[in-house]
Parts: C-alpha cells; sequence; structure tokens
C-alpha cells in the first residue's frame, strides 16, 4: 500500500508539471490569447505558489474581486484573506501594477511636458491602481521638462486637499518655477467638478505672487485624462 501511494503522488506531480509547463507554453506562444481571467491569474501565480494549484486560487481571486483589473487594485491585507493567498503571493499581485507603472514611464518621451497630451498620458500612468484620491505635483524647468514628480496630497475615495506649503517647498526644492498638479477621481468621473476647477483657480492665484506658475492640471479617472487648460478652465486665469 505505501508504495502505491507514493506512485499515486509521483503520478499525481508528474500530471501538475505537466499543466503547468504546457500553460507556460501556451503563453510562449500566443501570449494572453485564449486565456479566460482566472488563467491569467493561474499562470501568474505558478511564480509565489510552485507546489499547490492555482488554477483553484485564482477562481478564488476572481470569485471576489470580479475582475483582473479589481484583483491587483484589492487591499493588501484583503488580498491575503482569500484562501490560498499567502503574504508572497499578495505581494505579487501587487507589484503588477507598480511594475506597469514603472514600465509605461520608462517608455514614454518626457523631454517635454508642454504638450498636454504627453501630460495626461504621463499621469494616467502615474494613477494606476489607486483607489483613494491623491494629488501629484510635475515640477518643470524652463523648457518644459520633467525634474520631479511627487504626491503632496492624499485623500478618501471621495475628497483630498491641496496642501500649498508642501507645492511650494517641493517646487522650490527643486529649483523650479513651473509646475503641472493633477489629481484622480477614483469613482471613474473625469469631467472637473465646480470645485475642481474653482481649486485651480485659487492655487493659481496663490502661487504666482510667489515665482510659480501653474501651467496646467490634469484630471486622471477610469484610464483616461482629461487636462483643464486644454478644455477651457484657464481661460480666465490672468
Amino acid at each position: 500500500i505505501p508504495l502505491r501511494l507514493v506512485g499515486s503522488e509521483m503520478c499525481i506531480r508528474d500530471r501538475h508539471k505537466g499543466h503547468r509547463e504546457r500553460v507556460r507554453k501556451k503563453f510562449i506562444k500566443t501570449g494572453f490569447t485564449g486565456f479566460a481571467d482566472h488563467e491569467k491569474l493561474e499562470l501568474l501565480l505558478f511564480y509565489s505558489r510552485p507546489r499547490i494549484d492555482t488554477n483553484a486560487i485564482a477562481h478564488n481571486l476572481i470569485d471576489k474581486f470580479k475582475t483582473i483589473g479589481g484583483v491587483f487594485d484589492a487591499d493588501f491585507d484583503m488580498l491575503k484573506e482569500v484562501d490560498g493567498v499567502d503574504e508572497a503571493t499578495a505581494v505579487l499581485l501587487k507589484m503588477i501594477p507598480a511594475l506597469s507603472k514603472e514600465y509605461v514611464n520608462s517608455k514614454i518621451s518626457l523631454t517635454s511636458m508642454g504638450n498636454y497630451k504627453t501630460a495626461c498620458e504621463y499621469f494616467k500612468n502615474q494613477f494606476l491602481g489607486e483607489n483613494v484620491e491623491k494629488v501629484r505635483i510635475a515640477c518643470v524647468d524652463d523648457k518644459l521638462r520633467l525634474v520631479d514628480c511627487a504626491v503632496i496630497s492624499e485623500g478618501t475615495p471621495g475628497t483630498v486637499a491641496v496642501n500649498i506649503r508642501k507645492i511650494v517647498e517641493f517646487t522650490y526644492k527643486n529649483k523650479c518655477e513651473s509646475i503641472i498638479i493633477a489629481h484622480n477621481h477614483p469613482n471613474g468621473d473625469l469631467i472637473p467638478s465646480d470645485e475642481d476647477i474653482k481649486a485651480t483657480s485659487d492655487l493659481f492665484r496663490t502661487l504666482k505672487p510667489v515665482g510659480i506658475m501653474l501651467l496646467d492640471h490634469i484630471i486622471v479617472a477610469g484610464g483616461q485624462a482629461i487636462s483643464l487648460k486644454e478644455s477651457g478652465a484657464f481661460t480666465l486665469l490672468k
């Protein structure tokens, strides 16, 4: 009986190994074409759970968070509540959107932020995977090249305050005179609110006397971005 059990376990391991190899070869040949969402996660989790059936874990993740985007955007602790997700798996899942952001950043030409389309593309990537509202500031030099970018305020999913002192300190630290600010709408509504337009106007008028020029305000939502300057919200600012 022990010999039969050992043989059975070896057979199961062999089938398991064979399945993983077939899935990997399928991806090498076709990418994710023909993969269901849970199968994409199953493949990814091969690398954090080498001895466990990741198909079941992938189904658990999709059942709880509904989409792959929902999985990657989920809170770290919420991921660990899913059956089969250990700390290493949760870290791997949270690394994906972070690495995606770095990948896209490395491919975007930032020789100039003077083009609103370039600014929108840049900030769309900066807010990838964010589920709370944040304000980012990008300092640019006199040729409108990006010098530095950072989060200067963070709020709840529906609101965020703008910290003028942090904006001034960050801009002076980078020895710049021009900035672009951006914030996200986690609810997916891209349309600027009246509060967004008023805050932009107030910020423009507050920063100008201290020698800082607000060039644009970008809003990011639902994987899209809009420039308040391009949309006409800066028309009356002087």
